[in-house]
């Protein structure tokens, strides 16, 4: 599972609806806002599955057989994973700033909760240890729950963004699929990782790095027979200037196939086809038999049904295998695109003969079953929300997300902003300032209202660069009132609170930062660094340009949440805060301040 958006936690008593009290609660106005099913897990005896709604704020249960909704577990927070541990329920929410529960998964009582890190998600369960991992998303960690005293025992550093995790069939190994790549992006090799850990002594003992361009990593699955780890990503083509969208030239969607014997990269393979994208892969899973590898494709709403036998004779036969990672016709004769009626189909869960899908936006859940050696397919679906209401906002968010309006269907806004808006940690040479002067990716948080846009402030406002990117980005052409909800929706993106404050309070380093960043004889900042969003909203000329810049003047950039949204500087060539105000001493700071006074303003402009 993979937090989109970070929405306002609701506050919802807890229980569970009877199927007389779920037909009320159908029936009210309240049922028809999104839920935005995010997870999926199958009871232990295989007979329910339990579907983790993020806005919905709860947990159905909906019979395998008959794929008839059975009741409803009503929780509070963002909803953000489910599994399985006996005849209990984990659960992630967002409540309380992350935590774990415990369901009764019978009576859908909270039996017990405890507290993880900021942003926790995609919980995988050792059953034979009785442990349990959490990532935790925005404090790039993951949290170790020993499940019989239902308390964290360990916290394990990865890098940016944990997203989803898997465990190795031996348990000895958690997998991690880090969302972003981390470092300066003014590089010519840039790529996510995936962090592998050690579970006995609770280490990371290597990161493997994914193929160039690689982020957007969403999901991951070990086969069955335990020798291969599949990752679904975005492949960037970064480092050629954005003049031609067809045929991958900008992003192409792929699997990363890692070894798991020697925790390396085995090989790279694109999801698409010669003359049509499938952007947004994120669900991945295998059948039992290991005969079909299924990758659902939120971008264009479809699922795709690979003859994984097939796929790895090809990849065998290959002497150099890395060229796979430029080959659109891999999946020509032994893939099968299935479209989807709904939109934004996410996690994937394969079972028996067939697979099910949860699709985030249309709020169903659909289940495939495949005929006996043939591609033949039954297809059931099931509306979660019926008389689901989509607002301008939410209206947004999907066209947002959705690439089906993309010429030949190969991006959305979301593959360059894959965080929920912000950033995917990469250079772009986007050409809205001249080409060969590539600028690093920004976050459309408060977007709209700090203009101008871009790092040159060569856009007006927002609303001209939503315009711009749809129609020089994605080639497409849509309704004004299509693009007014795209600006609706980022208008409406809220900041994460930031994972250094304590307690919601500012550190004590921080309160000394903040003293610095105050007084205009030390920090100075707020000369261009003042109001609700630290941003004074002008040009200055910071004669820090670059070999291939055209100028050294940039836009001011808002200071919220920028512990969030790294490198730094209009080229990325800063991987941090500090390397911004001390390797570059940005504006004279290295000079005024020592060393401890750096760290204070660090942690205080970070908690911001």
């Amino acid at each position: 599972m993979n937090l989109l958006t970070t929405i306002a936690p609701r506050s919802v008593s807890n229980a569970v609806f009877t199927l007389a009290a779920l037909a009320l609660f159908v029936g009210s106005s309240q049922a028809t806002l999104p839920r935005s099913p995010i997870d999926l897990a199958l009871s232990s005896d295989r007979q329910t599955i339990y579907v983790a709604e993020l806005t919905g704020s709860s947990i159905a249960a909906v019979d395998a057989a008959s794929l008839k909704l059975l009741h409803r577990i009503s929780l509070t927070g963002d909803i953000t994973g489910v599994a399985v541990y006996g005849d209990k329920l984990l659960v992630t929410s967002s409540n309380n700033r992350g935590e774990l529960l415990e369901l009764d998964a019978a009576t859908g009582k909270v039996l017990r909760r405890t507290k993880t890190g900021q942003g926790a998600c995609s919980p995988v369960v050792d059953p034979d240890k009785h442990r349990a991992y959490i990532c935790n998303y925005f404090m790039n960690s993951i949290s170790v729950v020993d499940l019989k005293t239902f308390a964290e025992v360990a916290r394990i550093a990865v890098l940016r963004l944990p997203t989803a995790a898997t465990l190795s069939h031996d348990g000895r190994t958690l997998y991690v699929a880090n969302l972003i790549p981390e470092g300066a992006s003014n590089v010519k090799h840039t790529a996510a990782k995936v962090s592998v850990i050690d579970t006995a002594t609770a280490k990371v003992t290597r990161h493997i790095e994914l193929s160039n361009g690689s982020n957007a990593l969403r999901s991951l699955k070990i086969s069955p027979d335990g020798k291969y780890l599949f990752v679904t990503h975005t492949l960037a083509r970064f480092l050629v200037p954005t003049t031609q969208l067809d045929r991958g030239w900008i992003n192409t969607s792929a699997i990363t196939i890692i070894d798991t014997e020697s925790a390396s990269l085995y090989a790279t393979v694109l999801l698409d086809d010669i003359s049509q994208g499938a952007p947004g892969s994120w669900g991945i899973d295998m059948s039992a038999d290991q005969k079909r590898l299924y990758v659902a494709h939120s971008g264009t709403h479809e699922l795709s049904v690979i003859d994984a036998p097939a796929l790895m004779r090809k990849i065998a036969a290959k002497s150099d295998r890395s060229e796979l990672a430029y080959d659109l016709s891999v999946m020509s004769d032994i893939r099968k695109r299935i479209p989807l009626k709904g939109n934004g189909p996410r996690p994937v869960l394969a079972n028996g003969s067939g697979v099910l899908i949860a699709q985030y936006f249309s709020d169903d859940l659909v289940h495939i079953n495949f005929a006996d050696g043939t591609d033949a397919y039954q297809l059931r679906n099931l509306e979660m929300t019926p008389d689901l209401h989509i607002s301008e906002e939410r209206e947004g968010e999907i066209l947002f997300n959705d690439a089906s309006h993309c010429f030949q269907k190969w991006q959305s806004c979301n593959a360059c902003h894959p965080d929920a808006g912000r950033v995917d940690g990469l250079n772009w040479d986007i050409l809205n300032d001249g080409i060969g002067n590539p600028k690093n990716v920004k976050s459309l948080l408060f977007s709209h209202f700090t203009p101008p846009t871009t790092a040159t402030g060569c856009r007006a406002n927002a609303e001209v660069s939503v315009r711009a990117g749809v129609t020089h980005i994605q080639f497409a052409q849509l309704k004004e009132s299509q693009l007014k909800a795209i600006d609706s929706y980022l208008k409406a993106l809220q900041p994460e609170p930031s994972p250094y404050l304590v307690d919601g309070q500012l550190s004590p380093a921080a309160e000394r930062g903040k003293s610095i960043f105050n007084n205009p004889s030390k920090g100075a900042c707020l000369r261009c660094h003042h109001g609700p969003y630290f941003t004074d909203m002008r040009m200055h000329n910071m004669h820090n340009s670059g070999p291939a810049d055209r100028t050294s003047t940039w836009d001011t950039p808002t200071l919220r949440e920028v512990w969030r949204t790294g490198p730094y500087y209009h080229d990325g060539r800063s991987a941090t805060l500090m390397d911004a105000l001390k390797k570059e001493n940005h504006a004279g700071v290295a000079r005024r301040l020592s060393d401890k006074e750096l760290e204070d303003l660090v942690e205080y402009v970070r908690s911001l």
